[in-house]
C-alpha cells in the first residue's frame, strides 16, 4: 500500500477554477465531502432528489464559502468534471444489499458527464462493485474507462456525531481501475485531504471498508456476550473494559449497549458475508455476530418480561433515547425502535422520549418528557440511547424498574443491568 502524505494547507485560499464537482447524495457522507471540495477550491453542485431539508441545510452551510448549488434536478449536474457517488446502500427487506441508489446515480453520471470526467464511488458497496457495476453501466453508455472517463473508488470513512473529525484529517483509501484513473483521482483528493492511502485494486479498497465495520460488529457482539457473563458474575462491564483499555497496545475498547444500529455496522458486514457466501466461503463467526446483534433487543425484552411478567398487556414502558447513536439524530436501524415494536406487539402501553427527535417514522405513541403521555408514571423505563442531555441520576427515579443495557446508570435497587 502506497501512502501519499500531503502537506496540510491551513488557510488555503479557495480558487474556484479547479473544476466543478457533482456530489450525488447530501447525507452524512456527501455533505461533508461537498464542503471539503468547496474548501479545496472547487465549484460544487450537490444533488439529492428527495430530501429538500438536506439541500437547504447544505446550502446554508456553504453560503459563506460561495461556489455551491443544491439541486433535485439531475440536469443541473451536466458537464461536471468530478462526480462523487455518496448515496445510501442499505439492506433490502430480505437482508440483501440494495444498490438501486448507486445504479440510479451511475445512470445520471453516464448521461451528464463530460469527456475526461472523474467518477469516484464513495458509497459502501460489495467487493467488485467498482470494476463490475460501475464499469458496466458507464461502458454500456459508450464511455471508455481510462480514456474517455476515469473511474476510482474511495470508500467513506465518516463518523457522524458532534465531535466528528474533519474530512481533511481522515486518511482516504484510494484505488482505481487503471493508472490514468488513479492519477486523475489523486489529483482531486490531494486538494481535500492530508493523506491518501493508495491500495492495489478497487477490490482491496472495497473489502477494507467492509472489514473496518465487520471488526466493529464482531467486537460489539463479543462485548455483548461478555456483558452477560460479567453481569452474572456481579462485575461491572464498563469497569472491566476501562481497565483493559489502559493497555497501550493490542486492545481497543468496545462498550455494552442495546445493539449496533445505523447505516454501517449492521449493514456492511452483510455485504461481505453475501460475497463470501457467493464464492463458497461464508464466515460462521460473522454470521454469529450478525445474529447476536439482531437479537440484542430481544434479550432486553426477555429481561423486562422476567420482571413485569410474560403478559405485558397494559404495562406502561417508557424508552428513553431512540436514535441509533448517542447525540446523533438518526433513526436508521435503531435498536430502540426494534424494542418499541416488540413491546407494542406484546400489548404494552409504550412511550418514548428523545431530545433529538420530534417524531418517529412509525406509528408509535410519543411522550414529551420522561413520563407516559397520560401523565401516569411508567411501570418500567429502558435506557435506549444514552444522550448527553439526559440526567442519568434522575432517570433512575423515573420508574419503579429501570433497565440499563449500557451499564452506565448510577446503581440502585431498582436499576437492572441487562
Amino acid at each position: 500500500m502506497a501512502s501519499v502524505i500531503l502537506q496540510p494547507m491551513v488557510g488555503y485560499p479557495p480558487r474556484l477554477g479547479r473544476g466543478r464537482v457533482a456530489v450525488l447524495g447530501l447525507g452524512y457522507v456527501g455533505r461533508p465531502l461537498a464542503l471539503a471540495a468547496l474548501a479545496g477550491g472547487y465549484r460544487v453542485c450537490g444533488y439529492d432528489p428527495q430530501a429538500r431539508a438536506r439541500m437547504a441545510a447544505m446550502a446554508a452551510s456553504a453560503a459563506k464559502v460561495g461556489g455551491f448549488c443544491a439541486t433535485g434536478d439531475a440536469a443541473d449536474l451536466k458537464g461536471a468534471d468530478i462526480w462523487l457517488i455518496a448515496v445510501p446502500t442499505p439492506l433490502d427487506a430480505r437482508g440483501r444489499p440494495d444498490l438501486s441508489a448507486v445504479q440510479s446515480a451511475l445512470g445520471i453520471v453516464a448521461k451528464g458527464a463530460a469527456p475526461g470526467a472523474l467518477v469516484c464511488l464513495v458509497s459502501t458497496c460489495q467487493p467488485g462493485a467498482t470494476n463490475g457495476l460501475c464499469r458496466s453501466i458507464l461502458e454500456a453508455a459508450g464511455w471508455r474507462i481510462g480514456r474517455d472517463i476515469f473511474l476510482a473508488v474511495s470508500p467513506e470513512r465518516e463518523n457522524p456525531g458532534p465531535h466528528a473529525s474533519p474530512v481533511r484529517s481522515i486518511p482516504r483509501l484510494l484505488a482505481a481501475t487503471d493508472p490514468a484513473s488513479l492519477r486523475r483521482a489523486l489529483g482531486f483528493w490531494r486538494h481535500l485531504v492530508d493523506q491518501v492511502e493508495v491500495v492495489a485494486s478497487p477490490e482491496v479498497a472495497e473489502c477494507a471498508k467492509l472489514l473496518e465495520n465487520t471488526y466493529r460488529l464482531v467486537n460489539i457482539a463479543l462485548i455483548d456476550e461478555l456483558h452477560a457473563a460479567f453481569t452474572a458474575l456481579g462485575v461491572p462491564t464498563r469497569d472491566v473494559v476501562a481497565a483493559a483499555a489502559t493497555k497501550p497496545f493490542g486492545f481497543a475498547p468496545f462498550w455494552p449497549g442495546l445493539g449496533a444500529g445505523g447505516h454501517c455496522i449492521p449493514v456492511d458486514p452483510a455485504f461481505l458475508q453475501m460475497e463470501a457466501a457467493r464464492v463458497g466461503a461464508p464466515s460462521a463467526l460473522l454470521a454469529k455476530a450478525l445474529a447476536r446483534n439482531r437479537g440484542r433487543a430481544g434479550r432486553v425484552l426477555a429481561a423486562i418480561r422476567a420482571r413485569l411478567g410474560d403478559d405485558l398487556t397494559g404495562k406502561r414502558v417508557l424508552v428513553a433515547g431512540v436514535t441509533y447513536k448517542a447525540d446523533v439524530a438518526d433513526l436508521r436501524a435503531a435498536a430502540s425502535l426494534r424494542l418499541l415494536r416488540r413491546l407494542a406487539d406484546l400489548g404494552a402501553d409504550i412511550a418514548w422520549h428523545d431530545p433529538l427527535i420530534s417524531k418517529l417514522p412509525v406509528a408509535l405513541p410519543r411522550s414529551a418528557a420522561c413520563t407516559m403521555p397520560d401523565g401516569a408514571r411508567p411501570d418500567a423505563l429502558v435506557l435506549g440511547t444514552p444522550h448527553r442531555a439526559f440526567d442519568l441520576a434522575a432517570m433512575t427515579r423515573a420508574a419503579p424498574l429501570v433497565f440499563d443495557p449500557f451499564g452506565i446508570l448510577p446503581p440502585g435497587l431498582n436499576v437492572i443491568v441487562v
